[in-house]
Formats: structure tokens, C-alpha cells, sequence
């Protein structure tokens, strides 16, 4: 049998879970929940996988909702070949990330004659290359790279197929509490209808009533406020009883009354072997959307938004006799140029002699290259955390909705030292819930994370009753990729005084050659003693740069 790991981290903690595979069959054997050490995720990782041999499995990631955009889009009733395409087409209009570059995948929710109903999401690369990145440090490959509230929904709807089948007209909201963070699935009979990803305060009662707020904006957003909506959490009764009674008990005091409460386990729901739940006690719930990408990887993979294997475009088959001569001729080709390449071989001998003698010429100077490349990204790293908050506050300023919809209250700032770039956090006051979606829309982009803290309506006359907190987060990419381009600008500029001076200093004729052998005589000798305190400059910096980074 084949063991596949199934992965996902947070700023604490990261969760893997084990799965042997046989067939369409997958059994949970190992489950671990392991904080974050000093060194890294990377690291923390690695050390876990080599203890149990697992450097060359096959690894399934999820990742948050934060990571990727995500919208309830709706297409033309087109052939199922012919859909990847519109699908990247019309998410390149109407995404932010959704450059040439970007990977979009979708989940198609439900089609008719009127056309196909999906859920599009997009995300860039410069997302999706530090989780590559971090899975191959530890010695495993990438499988999959899945959106985690869809690998969980699809947890709910292979397993539990027959309850949802019995309720193809009600609303259900599938929870899953991952730290201070909910992941809320709405499905509308078997159709995902709506995901949403919200912070919540840590402490009761303000977290039950964030997370019972958010359920009746998501209700609200899919047409579905109003109507009985049954609620199921994962977890266990002995941490997560109280807050669902909670939670059903707010929603029982609105319109949105719950006809069924739930609590479901995740590896209780599946083959797993006994010495697995013991070993993550009551937080197994947090490991809903693993298990759902070990199961549904195995025979379901049409559940999942994998960005590691979107959907593509899927070419109609051709006849055998096109088929043989487009295999024929470019073989015969290659046969041709092989024997071509072949009886020229000996004419080579010596032009490979030479450029080996090249090669080791230019050995030293690789290695004097490869020192500077090293000291300079060292302090690179050091000025990732360098942002330019004007800058930042100025785009904030820009993007926010006008004054009667919204009002800033605070603005707080701070750079990340370790990792590069930094969080911008603002709170304030808006009229209505569709602001904030609005709002976060126009802030997000490939540079951008917006994450906000949930919405909470407060007791006012004012027509500003909805108290929100957003955390925008600014790569450090972004930083380093500005800096670059302000050095190269002032480069430019640089380039382009010095020629405009030496113009001027051929039109004075021959008189002025003289002055000008004195002043290029007086810059020459005024280097020796610039690069001397240059170089003393460089080695300070590298000391500040090297403790920095132990630090």
C-alpha cells in the first residue's frame, strides 16, 4: 500500500495526517498536530516526516481561504470540455489575481438548461511557490494543493451522502473552527453554495455571537436568511457542545431558526485505525479538510479546487491514422538529425577540450559571484521589512468606500523584522454588511492579504452599525520588487546626467581637455579612498544584517 500525507499550517501550528492507499480505499494510520518550532515551518516539518520515513510520499496541502480568491460565478450552458476556458476567460476580468499567470480552478455546483452554476477561485504564484518551496525541503513531492473549506465539504458530502440526500431543500452550514479562524460552508441541498473564511475574537461570549452573525451574512448572501438552516461543527462534545448550543441558541432568537444541531468527528467517519484519535484529542476537528483530501484524492478529485491540477481544456479525440503519421514523421526526424549529430561527433572533440579549459577559468570568478549574491540577499531579507507605509496608507486611502458607508476609527502599522513586510491592521464603523466585501475586494490583490476579524453590530441610533477590524498584510516580495525598481530608476537617472555632462564637455573644444584630464585625474584618485570606506560600510552592514538574522 501507498502512504500519502496530508498537510496544512497556520502562524502556530501544523497539521498532518497519514493515509495508506489501496485502490479507491484509504485508511488514516498517523495524525499530528505540532506547533512551530524557531526554525521555521520547513524545519519543523522535516524533522516530523524523517522520523517516520516519510521523505518520499506524496503530499496533499490545503491551504486557506485567505490564499486564494473565491466567487459563486454562472456560465453558459456549454459543453464540459469547452468550460475550463470560459472559466479563465471571465475570471481574468473579474478577479484581481487572476493575471496571465494566475491559477484558476472551479467547482461546478449545479447545471441546467439555463446554463452551469460554479465556484471560481484564483490564485497567484507567489502563493502557491513558498508551499512548493516548504513540501520539497522536507523531502516529499506535491500532490495536491486544495482550498481547505471545499476539501472538507467534500469530507461531508462522500461519507455522509445519505443525510444530505435526505434534505435536498434545506440550507446546511458547515463549520470548521480552526483556531481564532471559521471556515463556514453553506450547502443548498448537495450544492456547495457559499465559503467564507472570518477571524473571531478568542473569548465568549463575543466569539459565539461573531460566528453567529457571520452565519446570518452568509445566509443573506446566498438567499437563503430566513429559512431553517441546520448547523454541524466539526469537533467532539467535549469541545465544541457548548459553543453549538450557543451558536443554535442566537440563531433560535432570529428568523434563521435551526431545525438540526450536529457535531461530527472526522476520522469516526472513516476507516482509521484506534491509535490515531488519541494521539490529537479534541482538537481532531481541525483535521476535517486533511482527511477529506486523502479520501477524495483517491476516487473524488472532481470535489476538490486543486490548484496543483486545475481543470483544463480537453482536446477531442483524433482517428489512429492522424495519430500514427503525427508520431511517424517527428520520429523519422529525429532519427534523421541523430545520425546527422552522430557523424559529427568527432569534429567535437576538441571544441569540448576548449570550453572545458573556459570553464575552469571561470570557476573563481563564480565563486567571488556566488559570495556577493549570498551577502546581498542577506540583506535583502533585512530590508523586506522596509515598508514604505505612506505608500501604503495612500493606496488604503484610495480604495476605501466613501465616507457614508464607512468610517475609520484606527490605523495601526508594523513591520515584520523575521520574514519581510509587515500588517497594516484598521478598525472602524460601516452602514451595512455589503460594505465590507466591498470593501476587502478592493484591497486584495497579488500583493495584498486581507483578512478581517468578523463583523459586529452595535446598538446605535447612527446609521454606522456594523464594527469591523481588518488586517492587511503586505508581502515582502513587494517590498523587495519596489526597492529594485527604485534602484534601477535612479540608476537610469544617473546614466543620463553623466552623458548630458560629457555632451557638455566636448562642445567646450579643445581648450577645456586639459581641465577635464585634471578632474578625471582628481575622481581617480579620489576612488582608492571611497571603495576603502565603502568596503568598511559593507562589512559593518553584513555584521548589523548577520545578527539581525539570528535574532
Amino acid at each position: 500500500m501507498t502512504k500519502k500525507v496530508a498537510v496544512d499550517w497556520d502562524e502556530q501550528q501544523i497539521r498532518i495526517v497519514v493515509g495508506e492507499v489501496s485502490g479507491k480505499q484509504t485508511r488514516i494510520v498517523d495524525a499530528a498536530l505540532l506547533p512551530i518550532q524557531t526554525a521555521g515551518v520547513a524545519a519543523t516539518l522535516k524533522s516530523w516526516i524523517a522520523e517516520r520515513k516519510l521523505e518520499k510520499s506524496e503530499c496533499l496541502v490545503a491551504v486557506g481561504r485567505d490564499s486564494a480568491e473565491l466567487r459563486q460565478m454562472e456560465f453558459p450552458p456549454v459543453p464540459d470540455e469547452e468550460l475550463p476556458d470560459m472559466v479563465r476567460f471571465q475570471a481574468v476580468r473579474s478577479f484581481a489575481s487572476a493575471g496571465d499567470s494566475a491559477t484558476v480552478d472551479y467547482l461546478p455546483t449545479s447545471r441546467d438548461e439555463k446554463g452551469v452554476r460554479a465556484i471560481v477561485s484564483a490564485t497567484g504564484a507567489n502563493r502557491l511557490d513558498p508551499i512548493r518551496k516548504v513540501v520539497e525541503t522536507s523531502g516529499m513531492t506535491v500532490g495536491r494543493i486544495a482550498l481547505r473549506p471545499i476539501a472538507a465539504a467534500a469530507l461531508y458530502q462522500i461519507m455522509l451522502h445519505d443525510s444530505v440526500a435526505n434534505s435536498t431543500r434545506s440550507t446546511l452550514a458547515l463549520i470548521d473552527l480552526v483556531g481564532d479562524e471559521a471556515e463556514i460552508v453553506l450547502f443548498r441541498g448537495r450544492d456547495v453554495a457559499f465559503v467564507r473564511s472570518v477571524r473571531l475574537p478568542s473569548q465568549s461570549p463575543a466569539r459565539v455571537n461573531a460566528l453567529a452573525g457571520e452565519l446570518r451574512r452568509s445566509m443573506i448572501a446566498c438567499g437563503a436568511s430566513g429559512s431553517p438552516c441546520d448547523i454541524a461543527i466539526w469537533g467532539t462534545e467535549h469541545r465544541h457542545k457548548e459553543e453549538l448550543d450557543q451558536v443554535a441558541d442566537r440563531l433560535d432568537q432570529g428568523q434563521d431558526k435551526p431545525s438540526e444541531k450536529r457535531l461530527i468527528n472526522p476520522l469516526q467517519i472513516v476507516d482509521c485505525d484506534s491509535s490515531v484519535e488519541p494521539s490529537v484529542g479534541d482538537t481532531v476537528g481541525r483535521l476535517a479538510p486533511l482527511v477529506g483530501l486523502l479520501v477524495a484524492d483517491a476516487s473524488h478529485s472532481d470535489r476538490l479546487i486543486d490548484f496543483e491540477n486545475p481543470r483544463e481544456y480537453i482536446p477531442p479525440t483524433t482517428n489512429r491514422g492522424k495519430l500514427a503519421a503525427m508520431i511517424g514523421v517527428p520520429a523519422a526526424l529525429v532519427i534523421g538529425v541523430g545520425w546527422l549529430f552522430w557523424s559529427q561527433l568527432a569534429s567535437r572533440d576538441a571544441d569540448i577540450e576548449a570550453l572545458e579549459k573556459a570553464n575552469a577559468s571561470l570557476r573563481e570568478q563564480v565563486k567571488v559571484a556566488d559570495v556577493s549574491v549570498t551577502r546581498t540577499e542577506r540583506i535583502d531579507q533585512f530590508l523586506d521589512a522596509d515598508v514604505n507605509w505612506l505608500e501604503e496608507i495612500e493606496r488604503l486611502a484610495g480604495a476605501l468606500p466613501p465616507s457614508e458607508e464607512l468610517i475609520l476609527q484606527q490605523i495601526s502599522a508594523n513591520a515584520d523584522i523575521r520574514q519581510g513586510g509587515g500588517r497594516m491592521v484598521v478598525a472602524g464603523l460601516v452602514t451595512s454588511p455589503d460594505v465590507i466585501d466591498e470593501m476587502e475586494t478592493s484591497l486584495r490583490d497579488e500583493t495584498h492579504r486581507v483578512v478581517g476579524d468578523g463583523a459586529s453590530q452595535i446598538e446605535t441610533e447612527d446609521a454606522y452599525r456594523w464594527q469591523i477590524r481588518e488586517t492587511i498584510s503586505v508581502e515582502s516580495s513587494s517590498v523587495r520588487a519596489d526597492r529594485y525598481e527604485r534602484i534601477a530608476k535612479a540608476s537610469e537617472e544617473a546614466n543620463a546626467t553623466d552623458t548630458s555632462e560629457g555632451t557638455d564637455e566636448a562642445a567646450e573644444g579643445t581648450s577645456a581637455e586639459p581641465a577635464s584630464s585634471a578632474a578625471e585625474s582628481g575622481k581617480q584618485s579620489a576612488v582608492p579612498g571611497q571603495e576603502e570606506q565603502a568596503n568598511k560600510q559593507s562589512s559593518g552592514g553584513s555584521t548589523d544584517v548577520q545578527s539581525e538574522v539570528s535574532a
